[in-house]
């Protein structure tokens, strides 16, 4: 028989404790007694612990009477006090304790008997054994200690046994770093944090940190290595932890408690922006309501870029409500995350304000209720381009699982329109919203532009018109237009163009409108 553990710790402190530690709600008791037994054990001590699992109190006694080894071993170390507290067996570990069983007895893994109580959720055996004078602190490598557990449980009963009792309140397992207060928040568990914080927990308290080299999202190509940076992780706070898992009520307890609004985790995020790439209403507009900086930015992402990325309409309206900027800049992009799904910043975004972040998602709705919240349509990229043109490019870089329709895009540019985006806007190469409409072949696009007054005949800084964009040849596999394809698709590609040159509907579109190369 063995009493066995999983790991407890999330693979970082964006995860953290709620994702890592739901696996151990009850210890994994396996393998039969003859496997299992000790080495060299007596008839008798064998017999005293299959008693003890089968509940019989009546042999129990007896044995114990008859000399059996009262701390008896199992192959992996468990002892009877050990499966008295599996399975919560107050009689017989009474029976034990007055014989004289060891109440810090760890078996191979670092499990105590008090550990195995507390994680199986029984607070009057974790009384029992603390009365005993169990080591409220022992804890396995693999894992927290029983105060932790019990605070990730929310059984109040047993936290203030422990903490009655010297249970370290600001003890941290291992591997991230972690505390008692930082696995009850991600449990979402406030009657857990208030006892705690009574307790003296710290809310200043942070998990480890920790650099990575990252490729920014997006490349335009595969195997294009451009934008790998450095990247911070980690710092995380309880109140970083609230923001994280939707903990409105933990999160005003903390600030109240002295923890900081504005606090910043390793990477520069605060606890607002973390509620805003999240998706957690509730939060952002308490930790708003306590003073928040709505244009906090110090990763390069406020929580209204985040709030349009997402096309979180009510969360762009809870910020612009607070007075957060429409306008604020987006300056650095970011990777992509497996708990984010689909949603990263486009390091060719840079520049970027929620308005032109909406128009690249084709959100009508945000692009509208950001228009009326004060933001300047006008303002343009670190490379110039408009959110029409970004709308006219109907690329998906950075929103891998969103595909956008012509028909969407067509409404996007339309509503940019409406709303002042100038149609002869160019960027730094150039390029106008039409040369992009060309080169991404969307006619509908290019009729409306052109309806709007549109110069048909702009030039771009290589001297290219519109016309001659759509009949460019596509680029080679190191360019972005077939991005990555083998050579042979691209000389099919190749071969496609030089047939039909001067014979696509775009090209005919653009001479129809009086386009010229």
């Amino acid at each position: 028989m063995r009493i066995s553990t999983r790991r407890l710790h999330a693979p970082n402190a964006f995860a953290s404790a709620m994702h890592a530690g739901r696996s151990i709600a009850l210890l994994v008791l396996v393998a039969t007694l003859g496997a299992s037994a000790a080495t060299g054990a007596s008839a008798a001590d064998v017999q005293l612990i299959q008693a003890v699992k089968n509940g019989d109190a009546i042999a129990v006694r007896d044995l114990l009477g008859r000399e059996a080894d009262v701390n008896a071993r199992q192959g992996d170390g468990a002892t009877p006090l050990h499966w008295a507290a599996h399975l919560n067996d107050l009689e017989a570990a009474d029976l034990l304790i007055r014989a004289g069983a060891a109440v810090d007895a760890a078996n191979d893994l670092g499990v105590t008997p008090l550990w195995v109580a507390t994680t199986t959720g029984s607070a009057a055996m974790v009384a029992k054994l603390l009365a005993a004078r169990a080591d409220p602190d022992i804890a396995p490598e693999t894992g927290g200690t029983p105060l932790m557990i019990a605070a990730r449980q929310g059984n109040v009963a047993a936290l203030r046994s422990l903490l009655g009792h010297g249970a370290d309140v600001n003890a941290r397992e291992g591997a991230q770093g972690q505390t008692a207060l930082m696995w009850a928040v991600a449990r979402q568990r406030p009657e857990v944090v208030r006892v705690l914080l009574e307790a003296g927990a710290d809310l200043h308290a942070r998990t480890k940190s920790s650099r990575r080299h990252v490729l920014l999202c997006c490349q335009k190509s595969l195997g294009k290595t451009e934008g790998a940076v450095w990247i911070e992780q980690g710092g995380f706070t309880p109140l970083l932890f609230a923001a994280r898992h939707g903990d409105a009520a933990s999160a005003e307890l903390l600030v109240a408690a002295g923890a900081p609004v504005d606090d910043t985790a390793a990477a520069g995020t605060t606890p607002l922006v973390v509620a805003a790439q999240h998706g957690f209403h509730e939060v952002a507009a308490a930790l708003l309501e306590m003073g928040a900086d709505p244009d906090a930015a110090g990763a390069g992402q406020a929580a209204l870029h985040w709030a349009a990325l997402r096309g979180d309409r009510e969360m762009a309206e809870i910020l612009l409500a607070h007075g957060a900027d429409p306008d604020v800049r987006l300056t650095r992009g970011s990777f992509l995350k497996h708990d984010r799904g689909a949603f990263a910043f486009d390091k060719f975004l840079i520049g970027a304000t929620p308005f032109v972040l909406a128009a690249r998602r084709s959100d009508t709705e945000i692009l509208r209720l950001l228009e009326a919240g004060g933001a300047d349509t006008s303002l343009p990229l670190q490379d110039g381009r408009t959110a029409v043109m970004v709308a006219a490019g109907g690329e998906n870089t950075g929103l891998r699982r969103l595909r956008i329709a012509e028909g969407q895009i067509l409404e996007t540019v339309r509503t940019a329109l409406d709303l002042g985006v100038d149609a002869n806007a160019a960027s730094l190469s150039g390029d106008t919203a039409l040369h992009v409409a060309a080169n991404s072949k969307f006619d509908n696009v290019i009729r409306l532009l052109a309806e709007r007054g549109a110069f048909v005949n702009a030039r771009n800084r290589m001297g290219q018109t519109p016309l001659a964009v759509a009949l460019a040849p596509p680029e080679a596999p190191d360019g972005s237009a077939i991005g990555g394809a083998a050579l042979g698709r691209y000389r099919e590609v190749y071969a496609a163009w030089v047939t039909s040159r001067g014979q696509t509907p775009t090209a005919n579109l653009l001479r129809s409108l009086g386009g010229t190369e």
